[in-house]
């Protein structure tokens, strides 16, 4: 199971990071955040969210504010999955949340937007361990006043794995986006990370993204991101 989980984890991030380099509008970005995971019965959680985005390209800050509502359908044919993580062990589960972004510097071109968030997430088990993880989302965005909605669909593969007495998941995922201010497929994201079990209640996700954008500028973007969860 070592050399199983090693080989598992390093094919993960060679995926993401063996990707294709191009020169010209390209930005880069660190993002630190913080999740909040508060139970509040069998089928229902709140989620609350807060990052923090260094443009190292252009050297902005930008902030984000998030506050969700988790529900699940109580599991009835396995019932150990009644006290399980929703992320790892729940076949399906909705999300409805509001966002609030913006710049925290004083930009000409910074941009305040509301978003409105409905999401609908679903996991199906594969061979060797391995979870297909789908999200279906829709983003209702009101931006400085101008109203758009973007629909975005993910798929990823993730598997759990112990080594050295400590539980990980690395995944890879993928991402695409319509946005219909431009009535296109405009956008995908790539990611690769590894969320690592710090304690019952502390997890923390380093990760690495691409992105691809056709209509909005920068048109590649590289983030790094580390997150830091909390469970309640």
């Amino acid at each position: 199971r070592g050399w199983k989980a090693n080989w598992w984890l390093t094919a993960m991030l060679t995926l993401a990071a063996t990707g294709p380099v191009w020169a010209g509008d390209h930005s880069t970005e660190f993002v630190p955040e913080l999740n909040g995971y508060i139970k509040l019965d069998e089928t229902k959680r709140l989620f609350l969210l807060a990052d923090l985005t260094q443009g190292l390209t252009e050297g902005r800050t930008d902030g984000e504010l998030g506050v969700h509502l988790d529900i699940t359908l109580a599991p009835i044919f396995r019932r150990h999955l009644r006290e399980a993580n929703w992320e790892r062990e729940r076949y399906l589960w909705v999300r409805i949340g509001y966002q609030l972004n913006g710049g925290l510097d004083d930009r000409e071109d910074s941009v305040v937007e509301h978003r409105g968030i409905l999401e609908a997430t679903g996991r199906v088990p594969l061979p060797a361990e391995v979870w297909l993880v789908n999200r279906g989302r829709v983003d209702f965005r009101d931006i400085d006043g101008d109203f758009s909605s973007r629909l975005r669909f993910r798929a990823g593969l993730e598997r759990e794995v112990t080594f050295g007495g400590l539980t990980a998941v690395p995944y890879v995922q993928g991402e695409v986006f319509y946005d219909t201010r431009f009535g296109a497929w405009n956008r995908q994201l790539y990611q690769a990370g590894v969320e690592i079990e710090l304690s019952e209640r502390w997890r923390i996700e380093p990760y690495y993204a691409r992105r691809e954008d056709q209509r909005s500028s920068p048109a590649h973007l590289d983030r790094v991101g580390l997150v830091l969860k909390f469970y309640h």
